[in-house]
């Protein structure tokens, strides 16, 4: 927002490096896109024809404001880890122009340089109603689901992603199943304050059954199924439970890719069922 409107930006030091950055583009707008389609198509080039998932931007209010010129249009929160986030800027009148550079972004790494294999993952749809926004969101963007072979997944990082999963299935081809978030809000849980944070923790039974339930569902309804967020990285037992349940995917930190792989292959090896193929 601060590139599209550089006269808002009230702070003369912050304003003048905006405008340094774009001076030898069209638009601000244009700086943006080139930029993000550049990071996104090296990234996507890297793995094809392998799908790379790319999901949508859900920095909270607070991390936003923190950025360059972001102090202008960012809302003051009380909590905005469950405030302005996610799907919900998507469509508002505060970050729709944003939402559509990125989506033209996006568009621009698919077809003018020929990714087809990126995958769009939508973070934080609280609601049916939301999810279907959404699609129309990218749709009038330029990034319309089936189009192209374009895939759209969701983030299912909040309860009623989980509880809901039926009803959301119809608007997406995938799942991923973000543990950080999901921790949070069944244990009502913030992992950042240090006051609290010791109650935090992705292998409670009350977690592991709504991650149980997500991928169930995810199943049922002929969706991918994948996991990120610190879970499988940071414990072994974890990773072993999401290959049991039959997930398709697995997200890693780099530094855990080797230990964790080899834990989850050599659990597939001794698996009695030989239901499950490797999720990595």
């Amino acid at each position: 927002m601060a590139l599209l409107h550089p006269e808002r930006v009230k702070d003369p030091i912050q304003k003048n490096r905006i405008l340094e950055l774009i001076k030898n583009h069209q638009s601000g707008a244009d700086f943006f896109i080139k930029k993000l389609s550049e990071g996104i198509g090296t990234l996507t080039a890297a793995f094809y024809p392998k799908p790379v998932v790319i999901r949508l931007s859900d920095f909270k209010s607070n991390e936003y404001a923190s950025l360059l010129g972001g102090q202008q249009f960012e809302p003051k929160e009380e909590n905005p880890m469950i405030g302005f986030r996610g799907a919900s800027r998507y469509s508002s009148k505060l970050f729709e122009p944003a939402f559509e550079m990125e989506c033209l972004a996006i568009k621009r790494v698919r077809e003018l340089m020929g990714l087809t294999n990126l995958i769009i993952m939508v973070p934080f749809v609280r609601r049916v109603a939301e999810a279907k926004q959404v699609i129309n969101t990218l749709a009038k963007y330029g990034l319309r689901r089936g189009e192209n072979d374009l895939k759209l997944y969701m983030m299912c990082e909040i309860p009623n992603n989980v509880l809901e999963i039926d009803n959301f299935a119809p608007y997406f081809d995938g799942i991923s199943i973000g543990t950080n978030d999901l921790t949070q809000l069944i244990l009502g849980v913030d992992r950042d304050s240090e006051l609290v944070a010791y109650d935090y923790d992705e292998r409670d039974n009350g977690v592991k059954k709504m991650i149980q339930w997500a991928i169930e569902g995810a199943k049922r309804n002929g969706l991918h199924s994948g996991v990120c967020g610190q879970a499988p990285s940071d414990y072994p037992d974890m990773a072993q439970f999401f290959v049991g349940l039959g997930v398709d995917s697995l997200s890693l930190n780099p530094d855990s890719l080797l230990k964790t792989s080899q834990i989850v292959l050599e659990f597939e090896k001794n698996a009695l069922s030989g239901e499950h193929k490797s999720a990595l």
